[in-house]
Formats: structure tokens, C-alpha cells, sequence
């Protein structure tokens, strides 16, 4: 750069006669033009004293050459000097960083290694030879002159590089950086004292010299392609490398600045598909576990120093670094796209001069060197470029994971008050929206200083061209600024209302995901479709179209500021100076306003993002800095060592469930648990009896008391909480799998019939929240998982309730009672079970968070106090010895049932273990403690192997530990991936919902605007080029109001071209496409969503419509307005100077290739991205679900492990998806630089040439010639942008297209107004499976119902019972058969006309986010009496009374603000609601008390039910004793079908569930 500098300085006005013929591109020129002059000066020649400081050369410091078109001998060394200081001065920090901070590895040096050193000796060899000519040459001034010293320097600077490289060897796998650029810089110095050397014809006058300096020159090229290109051995690095590391930890300098390490990777994924594993591992620091420490660490900082702590100073901290890099690289850009214009002002003088009469014509040397200037700055101004937005990604990447992984962290931490406030889709939306805000900002911020910045240089530029006129420029932008502040904080409110819509939308959408079935059962699809529609069209679209008009009247502005900065400037110029407009003038001026778009453009861009980001910055806050569970509500001490030792003891406790309020849901709590006992907790729904778990837990608010647990505790949910993976890894849940003890959980836990029937056994994968396991297998693998876990203390939340009455005789024999797996352990269960009472050692009643009685069994029942009330009213007392009965009966047919084995037959491994004396060996069963030592009593047992658990170690996330070659039946399908180009049909499809006319409209004027503006430029250019050749400015008005209509013509079509694209097509094929997706999910079978997650489906609606919504438009006006762009500057350069045509074709070519490579390789990791996206959303939703769980049994750790390698997962995506950007972009504006270099070249050529290029076209062509690097990089990312966003249309496609459910309604056959009257269900011949490729679940049923019968169902677990409900609605269709109603075949009626005759209490109540109203009626088609009729029937009036708001008062996301029985009697009232004879209970009453079942049951059998046909599918065999008729089912078939007395007389199936229930005296 310095070089060509000089020149321009010095080739001002009037210079000393030189010589032309010097001034050829090479210097060369024949003998005979020498000069007698030129003998007496040369290199080699010097004076007899100084006549100059340090110069003892005849033509001085110059820098010019008096003589020759040349620099002087003493200042051409100035070049070399200056690399010569860099190599010692970077040369020895570099050594020190390679010995400081680099271990040598043990690396043989080979040959390759030999040859560089050798090279370099001899390099320096070359210059020690050099020195001694210049010696010689110099006898009176050596020892001071500058050329001596900068050989002495650069041979010292050479040894510094050859230690560097000697150093390098052993600790570095790739070149060092220093080294390379010292190399690179000294070869170009060197080339240019070649050239003066050639033009002081040394060759003819010292030839030794020359060819001493041509060697060493060759030998330096040599030695720099040795060491730059030529690869180390990788095998002797084997060491250093790690598995799938990033090729970016070891690339070289040169490689890091032009991307090539992506190279293989692009290659690769040209040839073929790239998959997940084909990507590589993440540099060390980019890693979500070390984003989140660093983001950790600095937030800890803020919050214990700051009252009101800063997310951005804390990302600041963690991550500002490379980001203050980055800005380092900005201003290197920001300078070198100034520097164009200056250049382009000394091409127009240099072509000028050819035309100019008084003026010479100047030497081609000149014209080379300013267009090898201008292709030099355009490749630096890249380099730099694409190195800023590479650290600002790599910022902002690592922001969001370190965020990701704070929000997941967080949630696991946040105590009830934290969570009411914010629902599963506030907090999913945290990560998802507000971490990406602030991720996006990263791209923005550096913008903040960047633009005024650039601004101002623009601002100097301009002043000195046209003086003080700029100043009409900088008033019309100070006028533009407040406007374009307005728009901004216009956008920003409708952004913010944008937010508030899109979070609704997400919520209602993850509520109707969540209870589709609930939905189905009830026919409520058409409520909650209005609903959704309402939220999108009506709030949503309508204030998306504001943005869109919003939008373009920014455009407008953004379009038309520079300009009206333009136009006021010439203006003011023309009036005011009485020089010529000349093109001098205009084209650098035009190339200067040009570039004034960006930041201007960008200025607006910037404030929303910053503004944006700044609403997620304080929602994050919040988020992060709200209240966390209490960290001493509980104190853990270690575990009890003997029987009978207090395990829990909670002190007059008295709880909370919001810290703020004075509402205490417990209330002054005395209660212990000791090891070896089983207590149990009872009382009616609402007590309060699963708050007292949750104090025991830690989970609720402690207000005053102690709580104190010794040992690790287990804990099983009552609404069991199993997570998306196999049936063994829901038990296992991270501890080390150990087969013995894990058969003994299965078996005790009555789980291998259910294994027997699944599937895969215990491979099957359970979908999203359980889903395919009914209700109490979800209950009995939860309380599996606990027993696995082998805890100290297990807290056990009704775990009975889901069950069967004989599964939970099982589960209280061989598990809970005192014969149990858990016999030695601490045992706290809530439970509404009578059976399990008599088994009890200690009992507490609770009532409104109190605990009113409290005792043994025996005791209680002698005080004949509220428990004994409870259990007499359930006609199950005849005291203890019905209980001894009932347990006798182990000759049921259950398979699962264990002896107690002997028990002092320690197995051999055991007996190893315990002579160990392994501490943490806990045992579960005592030994006999009769006489025997109690340190005897503490180490035998039965089941010896019940140790503690120990934990896994994590090896990469759940469900890599199935085998890939047999593929499970059940294993969740992947989510389908699409793979290669999207195709046409889909663009097609988006350009049908978008309105073809409107498109077409679209297209002409944005072509129209494109055309004016080049007409604009010609105008101006012809006006120019008149007031050059005039000297004066003639018809100013005439020419600037053309000029001025030209522009305000261009700016009005890109006003309408923008109002079109938003208005009229992308709004328009987001509301059609949005609707037809949601129509089809409305429509979608229950199969679809037993197979798919919920996060899958929530994704497509989240984030695909939002690119839909907002990014896709965008995405496509940015390409087509630069396609235009581009095609209009190849014909405006191809017109000026024809032979570039030759040019377009190779570059069209190249271009062409690199953006094919790119492509393909690009749209695989931008949807590998998208896919890796999805598991981290349903992970981190699923962890919401199953809070209290996790940190129940401290598993806090495994989860965040879990979730950091689901966002590394994601990351190895996206780091190569941007740097491939990078990549490419590097690529492309190189060859955006080779057009800037032909088009100055041929000019230079052309004009040399003489062929009467004028420097209007010359200005013309390269004005636009500067625009295209951005112009040529912007099609590509657009159109790989719209590649990626058209994916999303492609996605809403695929879903909008699902195939449905029956349809709703058969107009041709709909059932009588009346239907069903009379109640009969009859199932002829009927079979049914879940979908196709399933077992069947119900085989060959054939019952006959009359009307109104009470009929009862029931079965083991995973019988049948609930498919049986299932197939009457119609959420699983038949195989073969019918089902009839009335004689009425169901299948050949509509859906919605079967589902709203039919009434319903399903076995999971779902409710949802909203009023009791809504809950209870949707559709808003009943009113108040009816509606508080039915809750007083259900037995809720009074807690609704009392709630705020009564009808209206607001029920949270799942009902979570009403007890699991309040919830189901929210199912009761909805079921008295619908109209039907005909009503269906799945296991009702399983989660409520006994007093409140016995309530129930008595509505049920009330006069308002009377005249209904009840069907009752039952776990609690008491609720259907009193039944008309009852089926028993086995494995899907009707086994037992008659009356209860008649079945009991039979003695088969129905026989033994009744005995074991203890049941039988009952009859």
C-alpha cells in the first residue's frame, strides 16, 4: 500500500523531467536508452560522505528518484527495514509465547523439517554475501548508511525466524503465524527492489550482486511454500489430536483468514449428504460446559456485588474478549472502504491526463499500481471483514449456550412462586426467543460505534472533495435522523405487542398439543380452532401488517437518504464554487454515498435489534434472578443406621406455597418418620397431604420449623413423571445398571407381565410423556425408578391410586409392607389406599393442611376417631385380621410375586462385599436383631444386593443405549429430514398462496427502480463530463431537477415494491398456510401424536411460522433486489469497456461452482441445525415436567450434562453453518475484487492505448464495479437464506398435509336429533389396534350393553380396559368389527356427531390455561346456572366460590393451582354437562380420598344418573361391586361377562381380583 502512496504523493503538479521510459510496468528498457546519468547512480554507488543523515547515496532520501520513474536506493530499503524489524520484534514474542506456553511433544524431526532449516541457512547465507558487496561498494560511509544496516537487520531478523521455526516443530501442528507473515511481507518488499533494481540496470552494471539478490529472492519463495503449504506429517501428531476435533484449533494463519480449513468439510458435503456424524467435535472453548462456567462465574460475580445485577456485564465478563478483537478488525474494514474512493479519484486524474491538452500523459506504471491498489484494499477489506463476523458469531454462539445452559440450570433451581409466574412456554421461550435475541444482537452491536465512525471518515472524505457543500449532506441526514428515530420506536412497540401475541399463540398451541386427547373426547376441536384463530388473525397478522407498512416507509427513508445527501450537496456546490462539477468530482463523491447507505441503512437495524435484545436482556433477568427454592428448608444429615432411628422429623414446620402471601398450606406440622416404618398420610382431597411431601422435599416455602432427612431420598409423583426414552431408562434414570437387583424391581414392582406385552419389553420406548404406557404403568415404572435408586427415604406421592386393586396388594407385599423390598427403609406415603393402612406402623390424617390425628393403626381405630370414621365408611373393617386374610391369599395367579428369601443366605458376592465393610453398603432388609449384635443387624440382608445406587457416568444423552441393528418397534420415529434441493413444487406452492398478480407487480417495479437509478448515474455523468469540458456548470437547475426526479422515482418504486410483498403476498400465504396447518393438526389422528413430540410439532409452529411471518419476505426482496443490482453492473461495465464481456463468462463460471459447492453443503448444516434444534427444546420441557423429581433424587447434574450435550449437539451444526457462510463469502469477494481489478485495468489498458475512453465511463463503470463484491456475496447468502427459510414453508406443508381422522361430520348420514336414546352399546365382533404395524389391543370383543345398565370393567394393568373407551369414541378405529348405539353403527356416522352424544370422565383430567368457565364449557354455549348446577353436583361449588372471581377466576397452565382430585372432579361436572345417556368413567376416581370417591359415587348413582348407561373401567374393585354386569378383560379379550354374584360363584378371573383386593365378605 505505502508504495503506491508515495507515488501519488509525489506525481503531483509540475515534477522534474523523468525519463518515460522507467515508467514501464516492469522498469525494464533497452541498453539504449541509458542514460549518462543514470552510471553515476545506482544501488551499489555511494558518495564520498553524507550529504544526507544515515543516506550516503547520491539521490538522497527522495523518496523519489530525481532520474528514474523510481523510488531512491536509501529509501527503497526503508520496505525491508521495516519486515526486517517486524520478524524481531513478533518473531521474539512468538518464541517466547512457543516456550511459555507450548509443551513439546516427543516429534521426530524428518526431512521436511531439515530441508525448511537448510532453505532458511542458505537464505541467510545469500544476505551475509549481499552485505559484503555493499561493503565493498560503500568503503567511506558503510558503518552508517541505512542500506548496510537494513541487510545487518534483516540477517539477525532472519536467525530470529530460524529459532521460531526450530521451536515450532515440537509444539505446533501447523505453521506459525508470525512466520508466515514475515515471509509474505518480506517477498513483497523484496519484489519491489527488484523492479528498481531492474530500472537502475544493476544487471548491466554489477551482475554478481544481481544475481546473488535473484537468488536469495528464490530461495525466500521456496522457503515460504515449504512452510506455508506444505503439511506437517499428521501421524507424528497423533498425540496431540483428539477424536473429531476441529480442523480450526490447528490451521494456519492464512488458512484461518481465508477459510480454508472448511474446505474439507465443503468438498465432502458437495459429494454427498452430510450427516450428524460426519461433523466435527467443538474447539474446547466453545463447548456449552465451558460458555456456561464462564457465564456462571460472572453472574455469581453481579449478583453478590449488585443490587440490581447486569445480564450484559456478566456476558461481557464471560464473553468479550474475541468480541473487542473483532472491533479491531471492524476499524481495518471500515478505513480500507474509504480508501476506494480516494483511489478511484486518482484513476479518473490518470486517465484525465490523457485528454488534458496542458497536461502529460502520466507513465502506465502509475495506472497498474493505483488498479493493483484498488484489487489490494478490496481483498484486505474481505479479509477483514470476514474475520470480524466470525468472531462476533463465535460471540454470539457462545452466548446463547452459555445462556441455554443458565435458563435450564435455573429451572431446575426455581421455587413455586418462580414458577407460577411463568409457564412451560414462557420458559421454553426464554431459551428459544430471548437467548437467540441476544445472539442476534452480537451481529448488530459493533454497529453502535462502527456507523457514526464510518460516517465521519465519510464526512472528511467528502470535504476534501467539494469543500464545505458537504455540509448540505450532513443537514439533510441530521433531518433524516429523528424520522428514521420514530419509525424505529414505532417498529418497537409493534414488535413488543408482536411478542406478546406470538408467546400467546405458543401457549394456547402447547396446550392444545398437550390434551389433544382430552380435546378429541370431548369434541372441543372447534372452540379451541376459533380460539387460535382469533389469537393469529386477529391480533397476530393484523399487527404484522402494521409492521409491514412500517417497514416500508422505513425503506423509503432508508432509500432515499443518500440520495437527497447527494443531491443537496451538488446542489449547494454548483451555487456556491466556481469550479467545474467535474467527474473528479462526482464519481468519488457518488462511490462515498454509496457507502454512506450502509451505515445509515444499518443505524435503524441496529436500534431494533439493540432494543429487542434489551426487552429479552430484562425478561432473562428476571428470570435468572427469580426466587430459588429455599436452600435450608431442609437440613440433610447422614443416613440412619439402625432400625427404628428417626430418618425424617419435621418440627413445628409451618409451609407455604408463595413466600409473598400469608396463606399458609401447612400449618404447624409435628411429624417423624423412622427407618424401617411405613407411614402413611391420609385425609380428603385438598388436606394438604401432598404439600406435607413437598415440605419433606424442600420444595414448598419453609415459614418457620425444621425439617430434617438423613440420607438420600427417593421420591415417585402422584401423576407419575416418565420421561422420552426406554422403559429401563425411565428405572434406571442414571444410576449404573445392575442386572440382579434390577429383575428384583421389575419383578416387586409387578412390571414383567407389562414387559411381556409391550413391545420391545423393557426397550420400548415410551413416548413423550409416557404415552404409550397407560396410567398405572406409568405409576408402577415411576415407583420402580424409585425402589431402583435405592434411597435411604423414599416419599411416595398415592402411588396405589392409578393401580388395580389386586396390583396394589402386590405392590404393598413386595414392596411397601413390612415382608417388602423397602422393609428396611424410611417409608412416607400419601395415599387414599385402605389396604395399605392396616400394613401401616404409623398413620397421620390430615385436614386443611393440619395434621388432626396421628398414631398406629391400632391405636387409631381403639380411639374411634376421624381415621376410623374413614376406613368403616368403606366397609373394610373387621380389623386387622381381614388384613391377615387378604395377605394370605398369595395364591393368586400373579406371576410377579416374590418369596422372602432365607434370611441369612448371603450370596457369595455379597458375603465379599460385607467382609469389604464397605460403608456406603447399606443394607435394606435387617437381619433377625433378636440377641444378635445390633452391628449384626445392620449389615445382613436378604436382598444384600440393595446397596446405594451408584450414579452412571455420563456418556452421551439417553437412547444411545439401544442396539442399531434391530430397530424397536416403538423407538420414536426420527424427525423426517429432507435431504437435497428443496423442490420447485414448494416455491411453487408458496407463490400460489402468496398471489400470483401481486408477485408479478412486485417484480416489475422492482426491476423499474433499478433501471432509473442507473438512469440517474448516466445523467449525471453527462453533466459532469459537459461542466469539465466547459470548465464551468451550465443549466444547473435544468440537470439537478432531472436528477432529482430520477431519484424520487426510484425511491417511490421500492416503497411499493416493499408495501406489495408484505401486504399482499407474505401475510397472505402465512394466514392460509398457518390455518391449513393448524386445520390438519386439529384433524390429525391420536396416532400422530403418540408418535410425535410435542416439542416437534411446537417447533413448527413456533419457529417455521415465524420465518414464515417475518424472515421469508425479507429474504426474498434482499435477492432480487441484488440479482437486479448485480446484472445491471456487468452491463454498465461490459458497455464502458467491451473486452470485459471475455471476463464475465470464467468469473460467471467460478462463481457459479462456488456457489453450487456452497449450497449443498450449506443447506444440509443449516437443517442439520434445525433438527438438532427440536431435542433441545423437548428435553428442557420435559425436565419442566419432571422438576420436583429431579431434584428429589439429585439428579440436577446427569440433567444439565444432558442438556449441554443436546446444545453441543446443535452447535456442531451451526459453527460449520457459519463459518461455510464465511467460507464462501471470502471466495466470492475475491472475485468481486478480480472485477474491480479487470475493469481498472482495462481502463488503464484501453486508455494507454489510446482508443478515447472518456473519465466520465471510466468513473461510471468503477462506481459500480465497487458495489458488486457485496452485491455478488448478498445473492448468494439470500438465496442460500431463502433456501433455508423456504424449508420452513416446505415443513408447514408436510404437516398441513397429514392425513386425517374420519371426517367430523357425514351430511348424508347424521344420526337422529335424539340419538342415543335409549343407551345400548352392543360390540360385535370387534378388534382394534393403536395404528398399523401394532399388535392388536382388542381382539374378537363381541358384549351386549342394555339400556341404562351399569356395567363395570375391569382386568390387570395393560388389559384392554382403557382401549375399550378408546374404540367407543373413536380415537382408535377398528380392525374389524362395529361398535353400535342404538342399533346405530358408529363408523358410519361423522365424528363430531359420535363424540358430542357421548359423555366422558377421562382417566387423566387435563385442564387448561384459562377460566373455570372455559374449562368447563369452551364454546361458551351453556350459562351460569347450568354451569354452577353441575359444580355443586361435582362437589366443587364451594372451592370455586372461594377462589377469586368465582366462574371467571383463572385456572393456571394444567390446572397446576387445583389438587389432583379437584381436577378430576372438574372432569365430573364436564361430563353432567354434555346431554348423553351414555356415559364413560376411565378409572374417575382413582387420585381422590375415599370420602370424596364415596361422595362421588353416590352422585353417580343418583337420580341424575339414573336413566344413563353407565360403563366404569375400574382399579378400586369396590367402586363396581354394586355394578349390573361386569367384563373382565385379559390381554383384549372378554374373558368374564355376568353379574358380580355370578362371576364370584364362578371362581375364575373376577374371583381371585376380588379376593385380593380382600373384598370378598363385602359381596
Amino acid at each position: 500500500m505505502g508504495v503506491q502512496e508515495f507515488l501519488f504523493d509525489n506525481f503531483g503538479g509540475s515534477q522534474k523531467v523523468i525519463h518515460a521510459a522507467t515508467g514501464s510496468f516492469t522498469g525494464y528498457y533497452s541498453a539504449a536508452d541509458t542514460l549518462a546519468d543514470l552510471g553515476r547512480t545506482g544501488y551499489l554507488s555511494a558518495t564520498r560522505h553524507f550529504k544526507q543523515p544515515l543516506c550516503g547515496n547520491e539521490e538522497g532520501w527522495g523518496p523519489l528518484s530525481p532520474i528514474r520513474y523510481d523510488f531512491t536506493p536509501c529509501f527503497i530499503d526503508v520496505w525491508i527495514a521495516t519486515v526486517a524489524v517486524f520478524g524481531l520484534v513478533a518473531g521474539s514474542v512468538a518464541a517466547w509465547w512457543l516456550v511459555r506456553w507450548r509443551r513439546p511433544s516427543d516429534v521426530a524431526k524428518d526431512w521436511h523439517f531439515w530441508t525448511k532449516q537448510a532453505l532458511l541457512a542458505l537464505v541467510v547465507a545469500d544476505f551475509t554475501v549481499q552485505l559484503a558487496f555493499q561493503i565493498i561498494s560503500y568503503p567511506d560511509v558503510w558503518f552508517g548508511d541505512f542500506r548496510v544496516l537494513t541487510t545487518a537487520i534483516t540477517i539477525l531478523s532472519l536467525l530470529v525466524i530460524f529459532t521460531v521455526q526450530w521451536l515450532e516443530h515440537p509444539r505446533l501442528r501447523n505453521a506459525n503465524g508470525v512466520v508466515l507473515f514475515y515471509w509474505l511481507f518480506l517477498l513483497i518488499a523484496s519484489a519491489v527492489k527488484l523492479r528498481s533494481l531492474i530500472s537502475q540496470q544493476l544487471y548491466a552494471k554489477n551482475l554478481p550482486y544481481f544475481v546473488t539478490y535473484c537468488v536469495g529472492y528464490g530461495l525466500a519463495t521456496a522457503e515460504f511454500l515449504l512452510e506455508w503449504l506444505w503439511p506437517k506429517k499428521a501421524s507424528a501428531y497423533e498425540v496431540l489430536v483428539e477424536d473429531g476435533e476441529c480442523p480450526i484449533e490447528y490451521a494456519t494463519v492464512f488458512s484461518r483468514l481465508t477459510f480454508s480449513w472448511m474446505t474439507p468439510l465443503m468438498k465432502f458435503g458437495y459429494a454427498q449428504f452430510l450427516t450428524e456424524e460426519d461433523l466435527w467435535g467443538l474447539a474446547s472453548t466453545d463447548t456449552t460446559k465451558a460458555t456456561g462456567e464462564a457465564f456462571d462465574k460472572s453472574w455469581k460475580r453481579q449478583v453478590e456485588h449488585h443490587k440490581h445485577p447486569s445480564i450484559w456485564l456478566a456476558m461481557f465478563q464471560a464473553y468479550g474478549g474475541p468480541y473487542m478483537v473483532a472491533a479491531v478488525f471492524k476499524v481495518g474494514n471500515d478505513i480500507s472502504a474509504f480508501t476506494q474512493p480516494q483511489l478511484l479519484k486518482y484513476l479518473i486524474a490518470f486517465v484525465h491526463s490523457y485528454y488534458a491538452k496542458d497536461e502529460e500523459p502520466q507513465p502506465v506504471i502509475k495506472g497498474a499500481a493505483i488498479a493493483l491498489a484498488m484489487f489490494a484494499v478490496a481483498v484486505f477489506q474481505t479479509t477483514m471483514i470476514h474475520q470480524y463476523f466470525q468472531l462476533a458469531f463465535v460471540s454470539g454462539m457462545r452466548i446463547k449456550s452459555g445462556l441455554t445452559s443458565a435458563i435450564y440450570k435455573k429451572a431446575l433451581k426455581l421455587s413455586n412462586e418462580g414458577r407460577a409466574s411463568k409457564s412451560t412456554g414462557d420458559i421454553v421461550n426464554y431459551m428459544a426467543v430471548d437467548a437467540q435475541r441476544i445472539q442476534d444482537l452480537t451481529q448488530y452491536a459493533q454497529q453502535l460505534w462502527s456507523a457514526p465512525f464510518q460516517i465521519v471518515i465519510c464526512m472528511v472524505s467528502l470535504y476534501h472533495l467539494v469543500g464545505w457543500s458537504m455540509l448540505a449532506g450532513i443537514g439533510v441526514m441530521i433531518i433524516m435522523i429523528p424520522v428514521n428515530g420514530m419509525i424505529a420506536r414505532f417498529m418497537k412497540n409493534l414488535q413488543k405487542k408482536q411478542m406478546k401475541n406470538k408467546d400467546a399463540r405458543s401457549r394456547l398451541i402447547a396446550e392444545i398439543v398437550n390434551n389433544m386427547k382430552s380435546i378429541k373426547l370431548y369434541a372441543w376441536g372447534a372452540p379451541f380452532m376459533n380460539k387460535l384463530n382469533h389469537i393469529r388473525n386477529d391480533q397476530e397478522l393484523k399487527n404484522l401488517r402494521k409492521i409491514g407498512a412500517g417497514q416500508a416507509f422505513a425503506n423509503f427513508t432508508w432509500s432515499s437518504t443518500p440520495f437527497l445527501v447527494s443531491c443537496a450537496t451538488f446542489t449547494v456546490f454548483v451555487l456556491t464554487q466556481d469550479r467545474p462539477l467535474s467527474t473528479e468530482i462526482v464519481f468519488p463523491c457518488l462511490a462515498l454515498f454509496n457507502l454512506l447507505t450502509f451505515p445509515l441503512a444499518v443505524l435503524p437495524m441496529v436500534i431494533t435489534s439493540v432494543i429487542e435484545a434489551s426487552v429479552a436482556a430484562g425478561r432473562l433477568t428476571s428470570y435468572l434472578t427469580a426466587e430459588e427454592i429455599q436452600p435450608d428448608a431442609i437440613t440433610r444429615k447422614p443416613a440412619a443406621e439402625y432400625i427404628g432411628d428417626e430418618a425424617v422429623r419435621i418440627q413445628n414446620g409451618t409451609f407455604s406455597w408463595n413466600r409473598h402471601e400469608n396463606k399458609n398450606c401447612l400449618t404447624d406440622i409435628n411429624f417423624h418418620a423412622n427407618k424401617g416404618e411405613l407411614t402413611c398420610i391420609v385425609g380428603r382431597v385438598g388436606a394438604g397431604k401432598s404439600s406435607l411431601l413437598q415440605s419433606i422435599l424442600g420444595d414448598l416455602w419453609k415459614v418457620s420449623g425444621e425439617v430434617t432427612v438423613h440420607g438420600t431420598v427417593a421420591f415417585a409423583n402422584q401423576s407419575a413423571w416418565i420421561m422420552n426414552a426406554s422403559v429401563r431408562e425411565n428405572i434406571v434414570f442414571g444410576y449404573k445398571y445392575d442386572s440382579n437387583f434390577y429383575e428384583k424391581t421389575v419383578k416387586a414392582c409387578a412390571l414383567l407381565d407389562d414387559f411381556a406385552q409391550l413391545p420391545d419389553g423393557d426397550e420400548t420406548m415410551v413416548g413423550e410423556r409416557g404415552i404409550s404406557l397407560s396410567g398405572g404403568q406409568k405409576a408402577r415404572v415411576a415407583l420402580a425408578r424409585a425402589v431402583y435408586a435405592r434411597a435411604d427415604v423414599y416419599v411416595l406421592d398415592d402411588v396405589l391410586s392409578a393401580v388395580d386393586s389386586h396390583v396394589g396388594r402386590h405392590l404393598i407385599d413386595n414392596v411397601l409392607g413390612p415382608k417388602g423390598l423397602l422393609k428396611s427403609k424410611t417409608r412416607i406415603l400419601a395415599t387414599n389406599s385402605i389396604p395399605v393402612l392396616d400394613e401401616a406402623d404409623y398413620i397421620c390424617l390430615m385436614s386443611e393442611g393440619e395434621i388432626v390425628e396421628k398414631g398406629t393403626f391400632r391405636q387409631l381405630m381403639a380411639m374411634r376417631g376421624l381415621v376410623s370414621e374413614l376406613i368403616r365408611s368403606t366397609g373394610d373393617s373387621s380389623g386387622p385380621s381381614s388384613s391377615n386374610s387378604s395377605a394370605k391369599g398369595g395364591d393368586s395367579e400373579t406371576s410377579t410375586v416374590i418369596d422372602a428369601e432365607g434370611n441369612n443366605s448371603l450370596e457369595k458376592d455379597e458375603m465379599e462385599e460385607a467382609q469389604e465393610n464397605l460403608g456406603s453398603l447399606e443394607a435394606i432388609r435387617p437381619g433377625p436383631t433378636g440377641g444378635s449384635s445390633s452391628r449384626r443387624a445392620r449389615r445382613s440382608a436378604s436382598a444384600g444386593t440393595l446397596r446405594r445406587a451408584s450414579a452412571a457416568s455420563f456418556t452421551g444423552p439417553r437412547g444411545k443405549l439401544h442396539d442399531e441393528e434391530n430397530p424397536s418397534k416403538t423407538r420414536q420415529s426420527k424427525e423426517h429430514v429432507e435431504q437435497g434441493k428443496v423442490k420447485w413444487s414448494v416455491y411453487a406452492e408458496y407463490a400460489k398462496t402468496s398471489n400470483l398478480a401481486a408477485v408479478a407487480v412486485y417484480l416489475i417495479a422492482l426491476v423499474a427502480a433499478q433501471v432509473i437509478g442507473i438512469g440517474g448515474n448516466f445523467w449525471l455523468n453527462k453533466w459532469a463530463e459537459l461542466n469539465s469540458r466547459l470548465g464551468y456548470n451550465p443549466d444547473a437547475g435544468k440537470f439537478i431537477g432531472v436528477y432529482f426526479a430520477f431519484g424520487i422515482g426510484a425511491a417511490a418504486l421500492t416503497v411499493l415494491q416493499t408495501l406489495i410483498l408484505w401486504i399482499f403476498c407474505s401475510i397472505e400465504a402465512s394466514r392460509k398456510l398457518h390455518e391449513r396447518m393448524a386445520t390438519a393438526i386439529f384433524r390429525s389422528p391420536m396416532s400422530f401424536f403418540d408418535v410425535t413430540p410435542a416439542g416437534r410439532i411446537l417447533n413448527r409452529f413456533s419457529s417455521d411460522i415465524y420465518r414464515v411471518d417475518e424472515v421469508l419476505a425479507r429474504s426474498f426482496n434482499m435477492l432480487f433486489n441484488n440479482v437486479a443490482k448485480s446484472g445491471f453492473t456487468l452491463v454498465v461495465i461490459s458497455y464502458t469497456t467491451p473486452p470485459f464481456v471475455a471476463f464475465i463468462i470464467p468469473l460467471g463460471a467460478m462463481y457459479m461452482f462456488i456457489q453450487r459447492y456452497y449450497l449443498r453443503a450449506s443447506r444440509e448444516l443449516k437443517r442439520l441445525d434445525s433438527v438438532s434444534r427440536s431435542p433441545i427444546y423437548a428435553h428442557f420441557q420435559e425436565s419442566l415436567g419432571g422438576i420436583s423429581t429431579i431434584r428429589a433424587y439429585r439428579q440436577q447434574d446427569r440433567f444439565e450434562n444432558e442438556n449441554e450435550w443436546r446444545v453441543d449437539a446443535n452447535l456442531r451444526a451451526y459453527f460449520p453453518s457459519i463459518s461455510a457462510n464465511r467460507w464462501l463469502a471470502v471466495r466470492l469477494e475475491f472475485i468481486g475484487a478480480v472485477v474491480i481489478l479487470a475493469a481498472a485495468g482495462l481502463a488503464v489498458a484501453s486508455v494507454a492505448s489510446g482508443s478515447g475512453l472518456t473519465e466520465g465511463m471510466v468513473g461510471l463503470a468503477m462506481s459500480y464495479a465497487l458495489q458488486i463484491t457485496t452485491s455478488l456475496n448478498w445473492i448468494v447468502r439470500q438465496s442460500v437464506e431463502v433456501e433455508t427459510n423456504i424449508v420452513s414453508v416446505e415443513r408447514v406443508l408436510e404437516y398441513a398435509s397429514l392425513p386425517s381422522e374420519a371426517p367430523e361430520i357425514i351430511h348424508r348420514n347424521r344420526p337422529p336429533v335424539s340419538w342415543p336414546s335409549r343407551g345400548e352399546v352392543e360390540f360385535k365382533n370387534y378388534s382394534t389396534r393403536y395404528r398399523e404395524g401394532l399388535d392388536l389391543v382388542l381382539k374378537n370383543i363381541s358384549l351386549d350393553i342394555k339400556s341404562h345398565e351399569k356395567i363395570g370393567v375391569v382386568g390387570r394393568t395393560g388389559a384392554g380396559k382403557s382401549s375399550l373407551t378408546l374404540a367407543l369414541f373413536r380415537i382408535i378405529e377398528a380392525a374389524t368389527g362395529e361398535i353400535d348405539l342404538d342399533g346405530l353403527n358408529t363408523s358410519t356416522i361423522g365424528l363430531l356427531d359420535l363424540r358430542r352424544r357421548l359423555a366422558i370422565i377421562p382417566q387423566d383430567a387435563a385442564l387448561f390455561e384459562g377460566t373455570v368457565r372455559d374449562n368447563l364449557d369452551p364454546g361458551h354455549v351453556h350459562d351460569d346456572t347450568e354451569l354452577w348446577s353441575v359444580l355443586e353436583h361435582a362437589r366443587l361449588k364451594d372451592h370455586v366460590v372461594s377462589m377469586d372471581g368465582g366462574l371467571e377466576a383463572r385456572i393456571h397452565e394444567g390446572g397446576s393451582n387445583l389438587s389432583q382430585g379437584q381436577r378430576q372432579l372438574v372432569s365430573l361436572a364436564r361430563a353432567m354437562l354434555t346431554p348423553s345417556n351414555i356415559l364413560v368413567l376411565d378409572e374417575a376416581t382413582a387420585a381422590v380420598d375415599v370420602q370424596t370417591d364415596a361422595m362421588l359415587q353416590a352422585t353417580l348413582r343418583s337420580p341424575l344418573f339414573s336413566n344413563r348407561t353407565i360403563i366404569t373401567v375400574a382399579h378400586r374393585i369396590n367402586t363396581i361391586l354394586d355394578s349390573d354386569r361386569v367384563v373382565v378383560l385379559e390381554k383384549g379379550e372378554v374373558v368374564e361377562f355376568d353379574t358380580p354374584k355370578a362371576l364370584i360363584k364362578q371362581k375364575g378371573m373376577f374371583y381371585s381380583l376380588v379376593k385380593e383386593a380382600g373384598l370378598l365378605e363385602s359381596i
